[in-house]
């Protein structure tokens, strides 16, 4: 079932990432031509842009997980032997669970307050709690990606990242 559920991230994340970068690209040049042909701006890009790249860094951590991209120190993996290194993972996939609950429980809390306070954002007049919702959605799918790397660890499996490496074959 936690398989299942992962394919489905996958799919919801390669979505939104793909509309959230053309949408900032086909943005930012109709505002550098607005800008420069016809003399006029719109007010409203910068804001739309930086609430895109802000979800596509919330989105890349849940991705960085799928992918194992984060930061690691696995050179202490070769002076440990195999069992010492699947304890370390176990460990490590803990605390990732661990910070990907806290951002679940505390982006739904500053969504929830924010939501009721009813703030707008400064040039697109949209509700601010609809940006911060990214927040706990990235916690969840982090939750679940860590929580399938636990899963194969303790079933003494092996963690299948998807490649990001292109065959030269």
């Amino acid at each position: 079932m936690i398989e299942a559920l992962n394919r489905i991230v996958d799919t919801i994340e390669r979505i939104m990432m793909v509309v959230l970068m053309f949408l900032a690209t086909i943005v930012t040049i109709v505002q550098v031509i607005a800008r420069y042909v016809f003399n006029n701006s719109l007010y409203w890009s910068e804001e739309f842009i930086l609430y895109s790249l802000i979800s596509m860094s919330f989105l890349a951590a849940s991705m960085g997980v799928r992918y194992s991209a984060h930061i690691s120190v696995e050179a202490v993996y070769a002076f440990v032997g195999p069992r010492a290194v699947r304890i370390l993972k176990m460990i490590a996939a803990v605390l990732g669970i661990i910070f990907a609950m806290s951002l679940l429980y505390y982006g739904t809390r500053l969504f929830l307050n924010t939501l009721s306070m009813g703030q707008l954002s400064t040039a697109m007049q949209i509700p601010v709690a609809y940006v911060y919702f990214i927040i706990p959605l990235s916690g969840a799918f982090m939750s679940l990606r860590y929580a399938l790397m636990l899963k194969q660890l303790v079933l003494r499996r092996e963690y299948q990242t998807l490649s990001t490496a292109v065959s030269a074959t």
